[in-house]
This record gives C-alpha cells, sequence and structure tokens, in this order.
C-alpha cells in the first residue's frame, strides 16, 4: 500500500519574482547529482537561482559550515518573501514539454552518426504530480532499481538536517496501463490556469498546477492504495529521507514540541510521480568510455564485431579510432551472470569488459558524440548502448532486482526549484 498526501510546498513568490524581474528559467536548476562545476558556477551567478540550496557552495565545499550558510540564506529568502510557503495543502501537476535531442545537441549527434536515428528531434509532453509519500524503510511498495552510496547520502542527511526542508524530489514511477490517472491529470492541465509558467533555453516549456479539489485528491490517493512505486531516480535522496525518519525515531520528543511536529513530517518525502503508461516518459541509455589497450583483448574475448551502418538498432555498439561496430555475445550460456536472464548491454558490460575497471575511470554520458570524443582523446573505447524500454524497466524492477549504476537516465531531470517540503 501506497499512502499519498498533499502538502503546503515552499515556492517563489511570483508577486517578488515580477519585482524582481526575474523569470524562472533564470531561478531553477537540475537536482545537485548532475550539476558540473561549469554548470554550478554559471548557475551561481545569479543571487536567486535555487542551486545555492540544491548545492550550498558548490562541488568545492566548505566543510559542514556550508550547511550553517545555507540555513542563514533560506532564512533571508523567506523575510524578504522570495520564497513564501502555500498556506493551503494541495498536490502540485507538473507539465513539461521537451524536445529531443535538445536542440544544442542534435547536430553534433548528426556529425558523428550521420544516418543514426537518434538525431532526429521529436517533441514529448510529461505530465506528473508533487505529492507526499509514506516513507517504507523495508522497501515493500516503493521499489528502488539502484543501490546507493555512503557519501552523497551523507551530504544530503546533513543537508536536510539543517534546514528541515527536502529541496528535490525523488522520481517515482507508477503503473497505470489504463491511463486512469494519466487521463485525470491531463484533464486538469488542459482545463486548469496554471500556478507559473516558463520557457527555458532548449525549447522546452514548463507548467505547474495545483490541486485542490477534495474530490480529485480523494480520487489520487485512491488510485494509489493498490499500487508499487519504482524510484526512477533519487535513490539516494530517498535513502536519506528514511535515515533522517531513523534517527529522528530513536529520540524522545515532547508530545508538543516543534520537534514532535518534524517527526510527524518526516515520515513522508516528497515525490514527483510519473505514470509508466505517459507518451513523455523518455529513459535513455547512458553510454560508456574507457581507455586501456587491455581492453580490445576482453573485447574479443567476450563478443564478435561487426561494422555498423548506423540504420539498424542494436543494442550494442564499440567504437574505436574512427570506426563503429556492432558487438554480440559469443557464448552467453558459458557466461556466468550475476543478474541471471537480463539481457541488457549495461548488464552484460559490467560482468564482462568493464567487470574489472575501476568505476572511477569510466567514463559515463548521455550523448554519442561526448563519450565518442572521450574516446579518441585518450585512444580509449566507447561502447553504445541501446535504451531501456519503459516495459524491461518495469518488468526488472518490479522483481527487485537492482541494475547496474547508470543503467537508465529518464529525460530530462525533474528540476529543483519547482516547490519544496518543509519539514518544520
Amino acid at each position: 500500500m501506497v499512502k499519498i498526501k498533499e502538502f503546503c510546498a515552499i515556492r517563489y513568490n511570483n508577486e517578488k519574482l515580477k519585482k524582481l524581474n526575474l523569470s524562472y528559467n533564470e531561478l531553477v536548476c537540475p537536482p545537485y547529482d548532475v550539476i558540473s562545476e561549469d554548470m554550478y558556477k554559471q548557475l551561481s551567478r545569479q543571487k536567486y537561482n535555487f542551486v545555492h540550496f540544491e548545492l550550498p557552495t558548490g562541488i568545492k565545499n566548505l566543510g559542514d559550515k556550508k550547511y550553517n550558510n545555507v540555513k542563514k540564506k533560506l532564512s533571508l529568502w523567506k523575510k524578504n518573501k522570495v520564497l513564501l510557503q502555500d498556506d493551503t495543502a494541495k498536490i502540485y501537476i507538473y507539465e513539461h514539454t521537451f524536445c529531443y535531442p535538445p536542440i544544442e545537441d542534435s547536430k553534433k549527434e548528426i556529425r558523428l552518426v550521420k544516418q543514426s536515428s537518434s538525431s532526429v528531434i521529436k517533441n514529448y509532453k510529461r505530465i506528473g504530480l508533487f505529492c507526499l509519500v509514506e516513507i517504507e524503510p523495508e522497501y515493500k511498495n516503493i521499489i528502488p532499481h539502484e543501490q546507493t552510496k555512503p557519501k552523497p547520502v551523507e551530504d544530503r542527511l546533513n543537508l536536510l538536517k539543517t534546514l528541515n526542508v527536502q529541496t528535490s524530489a525523488v522520481f517515482c514511477l507508477v503503473e497505470d496501463s489504463k491511463k486512469v490517472l494519466n487521463k485525470m491529470l491531463k484533464s486538469v492541465t488542459a482545463n486548469s490556469k496554471p500556478i507559473f509558467l516558463f520557457n527555458d533555453d532548449i525549447g522546452g516549456t514548463h507548467k505547474f498546477f495545483s490541486l485542490v479539489s477534495k474530490e480529485k485528491i480523494d480520487f489520487v490517493k485512491k488510485f494509489f492504495v493498490t499500487k508499487n512505486l519504482l524510484i526512477a531516480d533519487g535513490h539516494h535522496r530517498y535513502k536519506t529521507a528514511c535515515t533522517y525518519l531513523n534517527e529522528l525515531q530513536t529520540k524522545n520528543f515532547e508530545p508538543k514540541t516543534k520537534n514532535k511536529d518534524i517527526l510527524e513530517n518526516a515520515k513522508y518525502f516528497m515525490s514527483y510521480i510519473c505514470p509508466l503508461s505517459d507518451e513523455g516518459l523518455l529513459i535513455l541509455p547512458t553510454h560508456r568510455a574507457v581507455a586501456g589497450k587491455y581492453i580490445q583483448q576482453h573485447i574479443d574475448k567476450y563478443f564478435n564485431l561487426k561494422p555498423w551502418n548506423g540504420k539498424e538498432q542494436v543494442k550494442l555498439v564499440v567504437y574505436h579510432n574512427g570506426e563503429f561496430k556492432v558487438a554480440s555475445l559469443k557464448d552467453r550460456k558459458s557466461l556466468k551472470l550475476k543478474i541471471k536472464n537480463v539481457d541488457i548491454p549495461a548488464v552484460l558490460l559490467n560482468e564482462t569488459v568493464l567487470k574489472d575497471v575501476p568505476k572511477e575511470q569510466i567514463f559515463y554520458h548521455q550523448h554519442i558524440n561526448e563519450v565518442v570524443s572521450w574516446a579518441d582523446k585518450y585512444s580509449g573505447y566507447a561502447f553504445l548502448l541501446e535504451p531501456l524500454s519503459k516495459e524491461k524497466f518495469y518488468e526488472i524492477t518490479s522483481t527487485k532486482i537492482l541494475l547496474p549504476a547508470k543503467t537508465t537516465y529518464f529525460y530530462p531531470k525533474v528540476l529543483s526549484g519547482l516547490c519544496e517540503y518543509s519539514l518544520a
């Protein structure tokens, strides 16, 4: 059973933004784990960009001091009414129209693989909802597909403890084969005025709505009672929420103290939930590149190679020294896979060619041109992976199989700065 509820979100104050002549496009940012150092420098030049909370002091931090600094900034922004908290609990609906490949990247892809279908620009519209979900540390109905690492959890936990605010949502998916939820969300966005909307720099449009109708909120709550949630993105954020709740529950609180309120609120985490049936739910592969001449002998050991024409859809392509070749497994039966019966390129690579390569020596990227350029620079090899279908993702994760890191990339990332959840 998945229990959800509405909440009073912290959001940018539209009236204040008008006075400051600011657009949401200048304020929102990606989630912390995909913000590069260069991106941070660019975003942080904006005084009120949300990156100041999502990734305090950037990639190179100031130790624990950074958490207290960002707490002071949050207090100041609230005092100056840059951020306000809604006085009525709501469920929020987020409609994101975008194209893929992004306009700025499509030409690069065409140059490298002229006949590749990845170079064709397509338009998508993804609709999901922001709500609170009751935490379930046992992972029975909230199902991950990747493992977490201690360091990111420690950082997010320190930030959460200091602010008592969840700055970004856990991106979850829900099965909706009959499109019951999807149709309801679309009806709301088609017949309502958004709280705010803005255009980004890569051809996208963002619309943010509120759902206050008790009838519709009850409908949404009832829909989730019999469902499971699959974590698409934000495993560390969910782990952080579970860890904080566990810490709070080990302490003793007086019934009427502020800490008691924090404990009750910490039983929930903020999630952005998208139906699996949504046409705009796009799963990209994360390609790999690695240097080292010895890699060729591992490739030859496990795979047969033949030239790739750039047209046919294949599971795995190996690039080296200007040549693209299709890779097919030589002898699957004798290969002892840790993850059985899973014919996914990331799994096969992880347990063959890249099995003994330290993860920090592997370059990951969603764009072909990036991994190919990296391979050329270091006289290495790039591995281009077939995207994982929504059906295959649901089939695998529903059985609680954990996939290798960076098997999936749900594009685009859900932006931070649209709304936040205060535990205090």
